[in-house]
């Protein structure tokens, strides 16, 4: 994307800054993807970007310690609680966390915080939004019979409340394995009073840093006056991602009106992208700036717009405040 002086002025700010991507799916997997962690990394490296590394069916701590070890990079590892991890597990969690360690003997203080997603494709609200499938067929961006079967997928919704709202026992067990781990908390897929509920879930049992994921995606869709109440939160960010507007069509301009909303201070910009047919990186990251400047109507100053790509990331994140290691 072209961008004009002052967004281009922007984005050499952001990389020399160190860009902070919080959301970028890798494979291989159960559909297809544009990058494995070699070819992203090499990506990453050409501007020395931080990237949490996603994938909806297994942890991607190990290939992530194991990219900073080897290759250099600043990768972070997480895990998604899906039924390929047996749910609502804290076991996953522990487990995923002894992947997170850069150094083989040993874990050391300047180990990255793995994330720990709550379901995504599997969670009950994203199951019922899609009428009991589970991935979207817009996501595959190549095609192919053996994975346009899975939109009609046959699994058990993963669930954190029961149908009173009451958190399930597991629930509590997976915060409590985040707590002790010291790892950051994703809202993943659930929908708008379970993400909400979670966030308070959180708070109160001590978890540090909450990332609420995609807040305009459709089965959770938050409004701005439920943003503005998460950004008062100790510790919640709010995570806006390129996906949803390229992939789920909500306007940029929604995008806009809830970091006015909300003020810029607890928000994070990611692409969540790695699919086929999305741009590369960082060209999904360059894009969302580019498109997203003009829409902000000068209401939100420069060093905020740097800060939502870079600094409030690694706050998120549980990182040092500048790129340096």
């Amino acid at each position: 994307m072209q961008l004009d002086s002052r967004a281009e002025s922007l984005w050499q700010t952001i990389v020399e800054q160190g860009l902070v991507d919080t959301h970028f799916h890798v494979g291989p997997e159960m559909v297809p993807r544009k990058y494995d962690v070699l070819t992203l990394a090499e990506a990453a490296r050409n501007i020395d970007a931080t990237i949490v590394l996603k994938c909806h069916t297994w942890p991607t701590t190990p290939i992530a310690s194991l990219a900073r070890l080897q290759l250099g990079v600043r990768f972070l590892g997480s895990v998604v609680l899906n039924q390929c991890v047996g749910g609502m597990n804290p076991e996953a969690v522990r487990a995923a966390v002894t992947g997170n360690h850069t150094d083989l003997q040993q874990a050391q203080a300047s180990d990255p915080p793995a994330v720990i997603w709550m379901p995504t494709v599997h969670a009950g609200a994203h199951m019922r939004f899609h009428g009991g499938g589970t991935f979207d067929a817009r996501w595959l961006g190549c095609g192919g019979g053996e994975f346009e079967a899975l939109a009609n997928e046959t699994v058990e919704p993963v669930e954190a409340f029961d149908s009173q709202g009451r958190p399930l026992p597991e629930t509590l067990d997976v915060l409590d394995a985040i707590l002790e781990s010291g790892s950051t908390l994703a809202t993943g897929h659930l929908d708008a009073r379970e993400t909400i509920d979670l966030a308070d879930l959180a708070v109160e049992r001590g978890i540090e840093r909450i990332i609420i994921t995609h807040p305009h995606y459709p089965c959770t869709d938050l409004s701005d006056p439920q943003l503005q109440e998460l950004a008062s939160k100790p510790g919640v960010w709010l995570e806006h991602c390129m996906a949803i507007h390229t992939l789920e069509n909500v306007p940029l301009e929604r995008f806009a009106a809830s970091i006015k909303a909300t003020g810029p201070e607890r928000v994070l910009l990611a692409s969540d992208f790695g699919q086929v047919q999305s741009e590369s990186f960082p060209e999904g990251n360059r894009s969302l700036l580019g498109k997203l400047i003009p829409l902000l109507e000068d209401e939100i100053n420069d060093e905020d717009i740097v800060a939502m790509f870079t600094r409030n990331c690694r706050k998120a994140l549980g990182l040092p405040e500048t790129s340096v290691q």
